[in-house]
């Protein structure tokens, strides 16, 4: 079922969007930035549904009991940290704060101090995407605890899934 929502800034700009009543808060965030400018990661969403509810990035709209038509209220914060986990090699699975404005390179460094492994020897994926140097953890859309894989490479040039490097 399609809900078609109102988002409305305190500055009074508004906008319509029409998304599934399933999609998580955290796309239909994705969402709202595509059409309004406004980075999924300093948007705070809520309704007045009878009362005043914060919609967290987990759940789905479904679940706010929203209906077409209903206005949705979109405060813009100050970036802050998320958490993410690393799954790594060994199949464990740590977690860090981060910035969305950090930058993949940044976030190596941090894994390579941690993990004690060489820069040269591991690459990252987020939803089967690779994370390339030079970009900001932001670019990928990384959800609050998301969960970034990283990928060992292997001596000769390839990689654990099959690719070269």
């Amino acid at each position: 079922m399609a809900l078609r929502l109102d988002v409305k800034l305190l500055t009074g700009q508004q906008c319509s969007l029409e998304t599934p009543a399933s999609r998580t808060v955290w796309d239909f965030k994705i969402q709202i930035g595509q059409k309004m400018g406004v980075s999924p990661y300093q948007q705070k969403l809520s309704c007045q549904n009878g009362i005043h509810i914060n919609l967290q990035d987990g759940a789905k709209l479904s679940e706010f009991g929203l209906k077409s038509g209903d206005t949705i209220l979109l405060m813009v914060t100050n970036e802050e940290t998320i958490t993410v986990f690393l799954n790594n090699s060994k199949g464990q699975t740590r977690t860090y704060n981060v910035l969305p404005s950090d930058t993949v390179d940044r976030f190596r460094a941090r894994v390579q101090q941690q993990e004690k492994i060489q820069k040269e020897q591991f690459w990252f994926t987020y939803e089967g995407r690779p994370l390339e140097d030079g970009h900001k953890l932001s670019d990928y859309n990384i959800a609050p605890h998301g969960t970034i894989f990283l990928n060992m490479r292997l001596r000769g040039g390839w990689d654990l899934v099959g690719g070269s490097a």
